[in-house]
C-alpha cells in the first residue's frame, strides 16, 4: 500500500506550476530528510534540482484516489490553470473497495487549519501582467525588418526605469551585431541589471535561420565584486535557478564547459581569468563582460593582452570613470571592445585634436554614459560639501618644515605632507621608523619640527583640524539617528579613526584591502540591515571604492581625498543609491591652505577630461599646464581661511549666494543683515525645509563646463563665518545644528535641488 503522502509544489525551468506528490521512500532516497515526521507545512528543502516547499499532509485515501501516471504539464499562465489541466485532475479515478473518491480537486491546499500560513511557491509564469505592457528590447528592429519580438522577462522588466530601458536597447543591438560597447553610466544608475537584461535577451533570444545565436558568457570582475553579481543574479532569478557559475578552483571552468546550456554565465576575477587564460580560450565564448573595465586602460599589460587573445566577438566593459589619466588610456579602452577601428593612438589623437566629427560619431555609437542626474527624480536629494578645516599650529610647523625641505624625492615628500594634512603623528610615526631602518636621508630637521617627546604621547585630537571637526560631526550624526561610512586612503589613518570611535562608543565596521573577500558581503549587509546610528563603517577609497551598496547610511565622510578623482567620485557613491530612502549628505574633509586644497584644484579641473565626446587639443593642454603650475605651488603652506575661494575670485564673500543672486541684488543691500534665518532653519533639514535664502535655487543657472577651470565650483554656495546667520543656516542644512565646529574655515555645499 501507499506510505503517507505529502502535497509539494516546484519549480522548473519553464517557471510553471506542477503539483508533486512524493512517497516516503523516494522522500529519504533523494533527500537530506531522513523521517517523514520532521516534515511540516512550509518546510523548504531540495530534492535533486528541485527546490521543494511542503503545503500539507494528504490523507492516505485521497492520495489513493487521485495517483497518476507522471505527465508533462501542458504550459499555464496561473496556479489555478495549472491544476485544472494536470492529468490527475482529468484521468478517471480508480475504483478502491471501502474508500471514498476524492478528486485532485477536493484537497485543500490553503486549508485555514494548516500551522503554517501559506506560502506562494518560488515560482511564477513568465507572462505580461495586463496592466504592463511588455518590453521589446529590438523594437526598431521589429518594425522595420519584421524580425520576431524579443521580450524581456517581466519579472525584472517591470522594474527597470527607462534610461535602463534606453541602455538594454542600446547594448543588445550592439552586441547583436558584434560591435563592442562601453556602458560608462556614473555610479548608481544599475549598469549590472541593463548588462544582465541585455545579455540574457542575446542568448534567449528566438532563434534565427541567418544569426548565431550567442550561448556562453564570461563575466569577468574584480575579486570583490564576484560575490556581488552572483548575488545580483539571485535577486532577479529569485523565481528559479540562478544561470551562473562562479570559478573559485579551475575544476569550475571544466564544470561550466559542460553545463552552460544552463547556466550561460560564468563569473570569474580578473586575477583568475589571468591565471587560467589557457582553459578560458578553450570554451570558446560568445560574449566577454569586463566590469570596472578601467583595469584594462594601459594597452600593454598582460591582463589587456590576455583578455583580447580570447578572440571573442561581443566585449563589453562596465566603467563609470573611463577616462581617468589621459587619452591613451582611454583609447585603450575604445580599441579593446572594437579592434582596429580607432586606429594607432597617433591618429586617435590627431583625430582628436582636430575635433574630427567622423571620430565623434564612432565614439558616440560604442559609449554610452548618463551621470547621475538622473536619478535626481527617484532618489532622495544629495547634498555635497566641502568642509576646510583650520591646520593646528603643530601641523603649520610640520608643514611648513616639509615645504622648506629640499630632497631629491618629491613624491615621498608629497605623501608626507598628504599625511601631515590629516595628523602629524601619521607622518610622525613614519618618520621615526624611516630614521631608524634608512640612514641614506637625514630627517632629523623635520622631526625637530615636532614639539618635544611628541611620540611618548597618544596623539591629541587637538593637533589636527580634520579630526576635531570629525569627532563633531560624529556626535551630531547620533544626535540625529544617522550612522556614518568615513573614507580614507590609508590605513593608518583609519586606523586612528577607528581607535577614535572606539572610544567615542560606536561600533566599528572596517573594509579596506586587508578584510578577507568572504567576509565582506556579510559586514554589508548587516551594516545595511540594522541601520544603526552606533555603528560606523570605514572604508578604504581603493577596497572599497567599488561595487558597494552602503544604503544603511545617509552620511558619508571622504577624510582625505586621492589625486584621481574617479576614486573619489566612486567611494562617494557608496550611500546614494538604488533602495536609498534617506537625503544623503556627503561631506569632503580638506585642511586649508595645504596640499589638501591643491589635490581639490586637480580634481576639479581634472573632471574636464569627462567631457568625453567633443574631444580637442585643448583639453589634453590645459590639463599639462595645470599640472606644471601645481607643481611649482605644491610645496607653499597659505595661510588663509580657503585658498580655493581666494583662486576663485568669488564676489559672494561666502555669504551663500549664487553668482546670479549677488548680481541681481544692489551693492548696499548684500550685507547678511538683510538675509533673514526664521528660528525653524536651526533645525536638522533633509532637504525638504523653505526658506528665504533657498529663495531662487531652482532658478540657478548651471555655469558652461570648461575643460581644465575651475568654473564648476561657481554651482556651489560658499559659506563663511564671516556672516553668522549664513554660516548658522549651513550647519543647520548640513546637519550639524548647534556644534561649534571652531576649527571649520570654509564651506562649499552643492544639492541636487539646486
Amino acid at each position: 500500500m501507499f506510505s503517507p503522502l505529502f502535497s509539494a509544489f516546484h519549480a522548473d525551468d519553464t517557471r510553471m506550476f506542477a503539483s508533486l506528490f512524493i512517497a516516503r521512500s523516494l522522500l529519504t532516497r533523494s533527500t537530506s530528510v531522513k523521517r517523514v515526521d520532521d516534515l511540516e507545512d512550509g518546510k523548504e528543502f531540495k530534492m535533486g534540482v528541485w527546490e521543494v516547499q511542503i503545503q500539507e499532509r494528504i490523507p492516505t485515501r485521497n492520495a489513493i484516489a487521485t495517483v497518476a501516471a507522471p505527465t508533462e504539464p501542458p504550459p499555464a499562465t496561473s496556479l489555478k490553470r495549472a491544476l485544472k489541466s494536470s492529468p490527475a485532475f482529468n484521468q478517471p479515478q480508480p475504483k478502491v473497495a471501502a474508500v471514498e473518491k476524492c478528486s485532485f480537486q477536493s484537497v485543500n491546499l490553503a486549508r485555514k487549519n494548516s500551522r503554517n500560513k501559506f506560502k506562494c511557491p518560488l515560482a511564477e509564469p513568465t507572462v505580461p501582467d495586463n496592466d504592463l505592457p511588455p518590453f521589446v528590447i529590438n523594437e526598431e528592429r521589429v518594425k522595420e525588418f519584421g524580425e520576431d519580438p524579443v521580450i524581456a522577462d517581466v519579472l525584472i522588466s517591470r522594474h527597470l526605469r527607462e534610461h535602463q530601458k534606453y541602455g538594454i536597447r542600446f547594448i543588445f543591438s550592439r552586441l547583436q551585431e558584434e560591435r563592442g560597447v562601453i556602458l560608462a553610466d556614473e555610479m548608481g544608475l544599475g549598469k549590472s541589471i541593463q548588462t544582465i537584461v541585455a545579455t540574457l535577451a542575446l542568448i534567449r533570444q528566438p532563434k534565427s535561420s541567418n544569426r548565431y545565436i550567442p550561448k556562453k558568457c564570461l563575466v569577468v570582475v574584480p575579486s570583490s565584486l564576484v560575490n556581488n553579481w552572483k548575488s545580483e543574479f539571485r535577486r532577479w532569478f529569485y523565481t528559479g535557478r540562478s544561470p551562473v557559475i562562479t570559478v573559485n578552483k579551475v575544476s569550475d571552468i571544466t564544470t561550466y564547459s559542460c553545463s552552460y546550456s544552463t547556466y550561460p554565465y560564468l563569473i570569474i576575477s580578473y586575477e583568475m581569468a589571468l591565471r587560467y587564460i589557457e582553459k578560458l580560450m578553450a570554451v570558446r565564448f560568445d560574449i566577454l563582460v569586463c566590469d570596472e573595465g578601467h583595469r584594462l586602460k594601459n594597452i600593454n599589460t598582460k591582463l589587456r593582452q590576455a583578455l583580447d587573445s580570447l578572440a571573442i566577438p561581443r566585449r563589453m566593459l562596465l566603467t563609470g570613470t573611463p577616462l581617468q589619466n589621459d587619452i591613451e588610456e582611454f583609447y585603450s579602452l575604445l580599441d579593446f571592445v572594437r579592434p582596429t577601428q580607432f586606429g594607432s593612438v597617433a591618429e586617435f589623437k590627431t583625430k582628436c585634436s582636430k575635433e574630427d566629427e567622423e571620430l565623434n560619431s564612432m565614439i558616440a555609437d560604442c559609449l554610452l554614459r548618463r551621470t547621475a542626474e538622473v536619478n535626481q527624480t527617484h532618489l532622495p536629494v544629495r547634498n555635497e560639501y566641502i568642509l576646510f578645516c583650520a591646520p593646528s599650529p603643530v601641523q603649520k610647523n610640520v608643514l611648513g618644515a616639509l615645504c622648506s625641505h629640499v630632497t631629491g624625492e618629491p613624491l615621498v615628500m608629497i605623501d608626507m605632507m598628504r599625511k601631515a594634512a590629516n595628523h602629524p603623528a601619521i607622518l610622525y610615526s613614519k618618520l621615526s621608523r624611516t630614521v631608524i631602518e634608512n640612514d641614506r636621508v637625514d630627517y632629523s630637521s623635520l622631526l625637530a619640527a615636532f614639539p618635544k617627546n611628541y611620540g611618548s604621547r597618544p596623539a591629541a585630537l587637538a593637533d589636527s583640524g580634520k579630526l576635531s571637526v570629525f569627532v563633531e560631526m560624529m556626535a551630531s550624526f547620533r544626535q540625529h539617528g544617522e550612522c556614518a561610512v568615513v573614507v580614507s586612503n590609508y590605513t593608518k589613518t583609519l586606523d586612528m579613526i577607528a581607535s577614535l570611535c572606539s572610544s567615542l562608543g560606536l561600533c566599528v565596521m572596517r573594509l579596506d584591502g586587508q578584510t578577507p573577500i568572504s567576509d565582506r558581503q556579510a559586514l554589508v549587509t548587516k551594516f545595511n540591515t540594522e541601520r544603526d546610528p552606533e555603528n560606523v563603517f570605514l572604508l578604504s577609497t581603493r577596497a572599497g571604492g567599488v561595487g558597494l551598496n552602503l544604503i544603511g547610511a545617509s552620511r558619508l565622510i571622504l577624510f582625505d581625498s586621492d589625486w584621481n578623482p574617479a576614486l573619489d567620485l566612486q567611494a562617494m557613491a557608496r550611500i546614494w543609491r538604488d533602495g536609498q530612502t534617506r537625503a544623503c549628505h556627503i561631506y569632503r574633509l580638506v585642511t586649508a591652505g595645504t596640499i589638501d586644497e591643491k589635490i581639490l584644484h586637480r580634481q576639479v579641473k581634472k573632471t574636464g577630461l569627462t567631457s568625453i565626446i567633443n574631444l580637442n587639443d585643448q583639453t589634453f593642454k590645459s590639463t599639462s599646464t595645470f599640472l606644471d603650475e601645481e607643481l611649482a605651488d605644491i610645496f607653499t603652506l597659505k595661510d588663509t581661511q580657503c585658498e580655493t575661494h581666494d583662486l576663485l575670485g568669488c564676489q559672494c564673500d561666502g555669504s551663500g549666494l549664487l553668482p546670479h543672486e549677488f548680481e541681481e541684488e544692489p551693492e548696499e543691500e548684500n550685507s547678511s543683515e538683510d538675509v533673514a534665518v526664521s528660528p525653524d532653519d536651526e533645525i536638522f533639514d533633509d532637504g525638504d525645509e523653505e526658506n528665504s535664502l533657498k529663495q531662487g535655487e531652482e532658478l540657478a543657472e548651471d555655469v558652461q563646463d570648461e575643460p581644465a577651470t575651475m568654473a564648476e565650483l561657481f554651482r556651489w554656495r560658499h559659506y563663511s563665518p564671516r556672516h553668522p546667520e549664513q554660516w548658522e543656516y549651513f550647519k543647520s542644512v548640513a546637519g550639524f545644528g548647534d556644534t561649534p565646529l571652531s576649527d571649520l574655515t570654509f564651506a562649499f555645499h552643492l544639492s541636487s535641488k539646486f
